[in-house]
């Protein structure tokens, strides 16, 4: 899929892609990490795919599965994300191997923007604004969003029935979730595409994602938007 949305403007930073099988992140830092980057993200993929191995039901199941003391770390934040919504715990892979990432990049830089598959770990020192694509035949022109400047990272994760090869049991042109992890942004924007089949269907998925204590969300749906929280359009 030709990553369309990779468009980033990030003065005094480096731009890369680090990829490793199914991740392909488009990553924003002080250095150029691509080495490390690429033997964390394997170290991380190895990891994952070895509970896999172990838990086939993590990896298929579309509800929550149980804890497991067993589990990398990684597969323990995907469970726990998961749990809140009622989503399996595959809804978060892609925010947690951009959280993951991004927090080893803070180790060495106060600046990262980590993006893998659309879904973002942000930490920037000014106020960043985020393309929203719903590619219908409504909102041909981008979206944007900008949020406040944050001492806290950003996980800006979203959901769509028509872009990407996420599973989605919906009908949301796009869903988007912000909060200060990227994990749970990427199961909430999983759960909440799921509930939009029509554009009347937006207002009970902005009421569930306020339940979430989230920074703000995004809904389109046809010619409708719906948006709640601490960001504007722009």
């Amino acid at each position: 899929m030709k990553r369309f949305y990779r468009n980033l403007h990030t003065d005094g930073l480096l731009t890369y892609e680090v990829s490793y099988k199914e991740t392909d992140m488009l990553i924003s830092a002080c250095e150029d990490m691509k080495l490390e980057l690429f033997e964390y993200v394997r170290k991380l993929r190895s990891e994952l795919d070895g509970y896999i191995s172990y838990s086939r039901d993590f990896l298929t199941s579309l509800k929550p599965v149980s804890s497991d003391k067993k589990a990398p770390s990684i597969a323990k934040d995907m469970i726990d994300a998961s749990k809140r919504v009622s989503v399996g715990p595959m809804a978060g892979v892609a925010g947690a191997f951009a959280q993951y990432t991004g927090k080893f990049i803070l180790r060495r830089c106060s600046e990262c923007i980590v993006e893998n598959g659309g879904d973002i770990f942000l930490k920037i020192d000014r106020e960043p604004t985020i393309g929203a694509y719903a590619q219908n035949d409504y909102f041909k022109s981008n979206i944007a969003v900008k949020l406040k400047k944050s001492d806290l990272p950003y996980g800006i994760c979203s959901s769509s029935a028509k872009i990407g090869p996420s599973l989605s049991l919906g009908r949301a042109d796009l869903a988007m979730i912000v909060s200060n992890n990227a994990v749970f942004s990427d199961c909430l924007a999983t759960k909440t595409a799921n509930m939009i089949n029509e554009k009347d269907d937006i207002t009970k998925a902005i009421e569930f994602a306020k339940e979430q204590k989230i920074i703000g969300c995004l809904f389109v749906k046809d010619d409708a938007i719906g948006l709640w929280g601490d960001m504007t359009i722009v």
